[in-house]
Parts: C-alpha cells; sequence; structure tokens
C-alpha cells in the first residue's frame, strides 16, 4: 500500500517538492521524487500526481491534466503545457503556472 493511499496528504512531500522547484527541479525530477516517496508507480501514481502537484503549486486541475499523459508514456511534449517561459532575467528558464506566483523549473 503507497502512503498515499492511506488518505493523506504530507505536507513534508508538499514542502520538499515546493522546495526542490525553487532550486530549479524540473517536472519529471518532482514527479520522481513523488513517486518513490509515496511508493506509487504505474497506474497508481496518477491520482497522486495530480493532487501532490494541485497542493503543491496551486494548480487547477486543467493544469495539471498534462501530466496523465507523461506518467503515461513519458511523452515530455505533455508536460511542457504545465510550463511557461520565465522573467527575461531568467534567460530560458520556465515556470511552473499557479493563480499565485510561479516557481521556476529549468
Amino acid at each position: 500500500m503507497s502512503a498515499f493511499e492511506q488518505g493523506e496528504v504530507r505536507a513534508d512531500v508538499i514542502q520538499e517538492m515546493r522546495a526542490r522547484a525553487n532550486e530549479n527541479a524540473d517536472v519529471t525530477d518532482l514527479v520522481e521524487y513523488l513517486l518513490e516517496t509515496l511508493g506509487t508507480s504505474g497506474e497508481q501514481a496518477l491520482l497522486p500526481a495530480l493532487v501532490y502537484f494541485r497542493a503543491a503549486f496551486c494548480l487547477s486541475l486543467r493544469e495539471v491534466l498534462p501530466l496523465r499523459e507523461w506518467l503515461g508514456g513519458r511523452d515530455r511534449s505533455e508536460i511542457d503545457s504545465i510550463l511557461i517561459p520565465g522573467d527575461a532575467a531568467d534567460q530560458g528558464a520556465v515556470a511552473v503556472k499557479t493563480t499565485s506566483r510561479s516557481v521556476n523549473l529549468r
């Protein structure tokens, strides 16, 4: 049984995802961290990934749904829609879209 199946969203995991994003972790790195931490994979990975990304980065369901395609086939082009260009000062950085702020990712 994964940690997610117990029905709890762990605050420490949310905080770590945010910290890693602030340290320029890629979306794929965040997903891998999350799944490893929760002990889930395969078909059971989708719901926890959606829930945790929404909670960690204040994303809507529509904004995180591209994770569904990436988890199913590892197609990078699908998760790129989660990303937006960062500030010009970041020179090519991207940020996770949020309603209140952006978290820079490479």
